[in-house]
């Protein structure tokens, strides 16, 4: 558990956060196909990318790994599309599904660490000349994606990535909230949350490249997980990119374990 002192319930449902926000992300995608069961949920976005636009998480811990592969197998090859398995490292519960993995000849393309937080932060005021700004019509969430395709440009994600995501009533639900940090009037640093399973998960932290370095990224966290706890979390958690991580290190964020993204090539 690498330092975090939850509970192994509290992690499980930090991992079933991931699953249920991940499928609130595929229905943003006005092109995706989803495939969501009791054990498993695949999803195929309207970009062919195999990380974030075609996964498969196994939802059920007791669900015979190999049968996963294959049925993530069965649903991506008709859309001639290769997608991530989401593996979690040092955890009991994911050593089968490591091994099946491999033996159907997945690899792993990077990790990323889980961070978990027990509780709200002190908050955060913008710098002078910016306005942060939840996210309350669906107008403004063009700005949301606006920035997550530039901020994660450098991460190697596509633009055509976020291609999909025009039913943007999504990020005015119940459980989500989204906010966008505003430099001389033009969109520069997101981050949002989705609340589920008592967990607030942080998502699509970033920065546009020429606002970094004003602490854009440490305000936009905290008034995301503090608004997860506002929904009903009593713990957040995120992955972290190697840019975020000193951020939310310093924030108190605990690591607790970490993702490995397996990889199935397109066939």
């Amino acid at each position: 558990m690498a330092g975090s002192r939850l509970a192994d319930s509290d992690l499980r449902r930090a991992h079933l956060n991931l699953i249920d926000s991940s499928r609130q992300f595929f229905e943003l995608d006005s092109g995706a196909r989803i495939d969501d069961a009791a054990g498993w949920l695949f999803g195929a976005g309207t970009a062919s990318h195999p990380v974030i636009s075609n996964a498969a998480f196994r939802r059920d811990d007791d669900l015979d790994a190999a049968e996963l592969i294959e049925r993530a197998q069965r649903f991506f090859s008709p859309l001639s599309r290769g997608f991530s398995v989401w593996v979690r490292t040092e955890q009991e519960e994911d050593r089968d599904l490591t091994a099946a993995a491999e033996e159907a000849g997945l690899k792993t393309v990077y990790g990323m660490p889980e961070m978990v937080l027990r509780e709200r932060l002190e908050p955060v005021s913008p710098p002078p000349d910016v306005e942060l700004s939840q996210l309350r019509e669906p107008g403004h969430a063009p700005d949301f994606w606006r920035v997550a395709k530039a901020a994660y440009a450098t991460n190697g994600f596509p633009p055509e990535v976020f291609a999909g995501y025009t039913r943007h009533e999504g990020l005015l639900a119940e459980n989500v909230a989204a906010f966008v940090a505003y430099l001389a009037g033009e969109p520069v640093s997101i981050a949002m949350t989705i609340v589920s399973q008592g967990v607030a998960g942080i998502y699509w932290v970033g920065s546009v490249e020429a606002a970094r370095g004003k602490g854009l990224g440490r305000t936009v966290t905290v008034a995301a997980t503090n608004a997860g706890f506002d929904l009903g979390a009593d713990i957040a958690a995120l992955q972290a990119s190697p840019m975020g991580e000193p951020i939310y290190l310093s924030l108190g964020y605990e690591t607790a374990f970490e993702y490995q993204l397996m990889i199935s090539p397109a066939p």
